[in-house]
């Protein structure tokens, strides 16, 4: 993980750097390869027309693998990079009638309720406070299906080093625009947050440095 120097806007952090976002998180990613196809390991192979929400997609690094296991997918793809979200489309193009992308923060776009098979974010919710990723984690629960997937793969660091992250962002969020800013927790604070949004059978489905996929199910019954 590389905490950056001064804080910056979201969309403009990610638009100058959509052109080298695929070989900088090959460079950064504990286990790359290995990390980006463990993403898709809780999709079985399935013809289906499967629905996935993918938040924060940037590039589409994980598409490829998702594809694998389900090339009739039906992909949303929301991000705040309108230059990724360009990227993605170009490197899918033979998909392009399976993929719908969504060029806005996913903190204010609606999910609606029961739509998806599989929710999937991967190295993006780690700008989050507490709070907000708490009120997401809920809304992603409200979209799934009954028995639905939701799929995080994310950095996590110590309980010490969460705690000294928290500190500097608290520093800095009275500001009124969305910054860029490294605020990963810890495992124990992943599986609280997702246990609390209604998520069961929580999974660590891979860990290595500071490389992590949690896997959280919506209940089959109830709401």
């Amino acid at each position: 993980m590389v905490i950056t120097e001064g804080p910056e806007k979201m969309d403009e952090f990610f638009n100058a750097r959509a052109e080298t976002y695929d070989q900088h998180m090959d460079a950064n990613v504990e286990d790359f390869q290995k990390f980006y196809r463990k993403i898709s390991h809780p999709i079985p192979k399935t013809s289906q027309e499967i629905k996935i929400l993918d938040l924060g997609c940037g590039t589409g690094l994980e598409l490829e693998y998702i594809f694998q296991k389900a090339p009739r997918a039906r992909i949303t793809g929301v991000d705040i990079s309108e230059k990724m979200l360009e990227i993605l489309l170009a490197k899918y193009r033979e998909k392009s009638q399976q993929i719908t992308v969504v060029n806005r923060s996913y903190l204010d776009f609606d999910f609606g309720a029961g739509l998806y098979d599989y929710v999937v974010s991967v190295m993006t919710f780690h700008h989050l406070d507490y709070d907000t990723k708490k009120s997401l984690y809920e809304r992603i629960n409200y979209s799934l299906k009954k028995g639905g997937k939701y799929i995080e793969g994310d950095y996590v660091v110590s309980k010490a080093r969460e705690g000294e992250l928290l500190t500097e962002y608290n520093e800095i969020k009275k500001r009124d625009s969305l910054y860029h800013l490294d605020i990963p927790f810890c495992r124990e604070t992943q599986e609280k947050l997702l246990r609390s949004a209604g998520f069961n059978k929580i999974q660590l489905l891979f860990s290595s440095g500071e490389s992590a996929i949690f896997v959280g199910e919506k209940p089959k019954e109830g709401p």
